[in-house]
């Protein structure tokens, strides 16, 4: 095709010029320059590739349309797409069918969806870098002109992504789950609890400045009803492990009532509280009047299973030294949260498990994006965010596929299914003619002259010049 060799022509002009300018001392600076020009190149190839596929299926495939009864509506009605490049501004046909309805033939054939605006490959680009960042800061990483609306609209049109979880044929005896939620503020007003639960193998304990978490896999929802998530959190245990082989499953929690359900869901388990929310508790009581002469028997009497009533009998003495109500009732709370979790604290105490993170997996997993800057989202934002978050530090990636353009949308039009194929294979046949052509390029040879003789002995001298100054200081 005639208009790919001016294409590439053009380009060439605009290289040599910008290199005129730039020189080659700084091949950064003309690597930065040239950007623009290799995207507007690529753009105005793919144009031309497009405006001949749509021409083929006007003229060259005017028999196959007349045959199922396929008739021109419309020539060259605009269309732009935002892609990775910038825009792509292309034309084609509107097309009418048997039944009435029309169709542009060409967006069908290269998989452009009705109302898409942006790229399927960019918005999956922008989804992904909104996990860690906030909707502008992904925006602005792609140079690109969208809205921060337009990306949360792609979002909740997101397909729903779960990791598929690979099987571990020689299961563990121990496993460790770390359950918490985290607390997000809501649209106008309000505040959110999304549950999450960490499945891991352990810590591994070999770097003494930093415990990790061996083969996590997180499980977070919002929206979901405490049975159906628990539910979730099971299978996904069942899925992965034999849990006839797992001799001790750990459950390290604060204590929430949706977490007791998850142990008496989960064979061979039990509950650890979390250190870090049993130190916090038992220091704020510690700091009442007259309490702190009796932490050392306090903490004794938490590392035995019938140690219950001694310490119980130490807080009454605590109790009875209270001279304000606000007192007493600090009392009463703390007794009364032991009581409840008393089992799990004579495990917490006894260090007979692996330390606890839950604080930490909330912050990394769901905090750093959900809640920890003054954001607050739309139910149907945070439901799709949470899902996108989890899924990303399990290891997902946002494809394409993925993308809807539409919430409500039932299912992509396929005219392979509709006995449209022929256009589409049509078209492609024109394109991989058009690649066939053989081009001269030869004419390239001739042109320095007309570009002010740039060739490489003058790219040279340029460039050579320009390093000068340098050479001289360091002689």
């Amino acid at each position: 095709m005639e208009i790919i060799q001016q294409i590439a022509f053009k380009a060439v002009e605009e290289i040599f010029e910008s290199v005129k300018v730039t020189g080659l001392s700084d091949i950064g600076k003309t690597v930065k320059a040239l950007t623009p020009v290799a995207s507007r190149t690529v753009l105005s190839v793919l144009t031309a590739f497009l405006e001949g596929m749509d021409e083929a299926l006007v003229t060259g495939a005017k028999a196959l349309r007349r045959e199922d009864g396929i008739t021109v509506k419309e020539r060259n009605v605009p269309r732009t797409l935002l892609t990775e490049l910038g825009e792509l501004n292309y034309q084609r046909t509107y097309f009418r069918l048997p039944d009435g309805s029309f169709v542009y033939l060409l967006d069908h054939i290269i998989g452009v969806e009705s109302y898409e605006r942006i790229s399927k490959e960019l918005v999956a680009d922008l989804l992904q870098m909104s996990t860690v960042k906030s909707y502008q800061q992904a925006i602005d990483s792609t140079k690109q002109e969208i809205s921060r609306q337009t990306v949360h609209n792609r979002l909740v049109a997101l397909d729903d992504l779960v990791m598929p979880v690979e099987r571990v044929e020689e299961a563990p005896k121990t496993l460790d789950i770390f359950a918490d939620e985290d607390h997000v503020h809501l649209t106008p007003k309000g505040q959110a609890i999304v549950p999450l639960v960490t499945i891991t193998e352990g810590m591994d304990v070999s770097n003494p400045k930093r415990h990790k978490t061996i083969h996590p896999i997180h499980v977070a929802a919002f929206g979901m009803t405490p049975d159906a998530f628990r539910e979730n959190v099971l299978a996904v245990l069942t899925e992965r492990y034999n849990l006839d082989n797992v001799e001790q499953i750990n459950i390290h929690a604060d204590g929430g009532s949706w977490i007791k359900g998850l142990q008496q869901l989960i064979p061979h388990s039990r509950l650890v509280l979390d250190g870090y929310h049993l130190e916090k508790e038992l220091r704020s009581f510690l700091r009442l009047e007259g309490a702190s002469g009796y932490a050392k028997a306090i903490r004794d009497s938490m590392r035995k299973e019938d140690g219950y009533e001694a310490f119980e009998r130490y807080c009454e003495v605590i109790f009875s030294r209270q001279t304000t109500e606000k007192g007493q009732e600090k009392v009463r709370a703390f007794v009364e949260y032991c009581a409840n979790h008393w089992s799990a604290i004579v495990v917490r105490m006894n260090k007979e498990t692996c330390g606890s993170c839950t604080e930490p997996q909330v912050s990394h997993v769901l905090s750093d994006r959900l809640s920890r800057n003054p954001i607050a989202w739309s139910k149907d934002g945070l439901n799709r965010m949470t899902m996108l978050v989890v899924y990303t530090k399990n290891g997902g990636r946002v494809r394409a596929e993925d993308v809807r353009i539409r919430v409500n949308e039932q299912g992509k039009a396929d005219f392979r299914e509709e006995g449209y194929a022929k256009y589409s294979d049509y078209a492609k046949k024109q394109s991989d003619e058009m690649l066939k052509v053989k081009h001269d390029w030869s004419l390239f040879e001739h042109e320095c002259d007309a570009l002010g003789k740039v060739d490489g002995i003058y790219l040279l001298r340029k460039s050579v010049g320009a390093m000068k100054p340098l050479l001289e200081m360091v002689s």
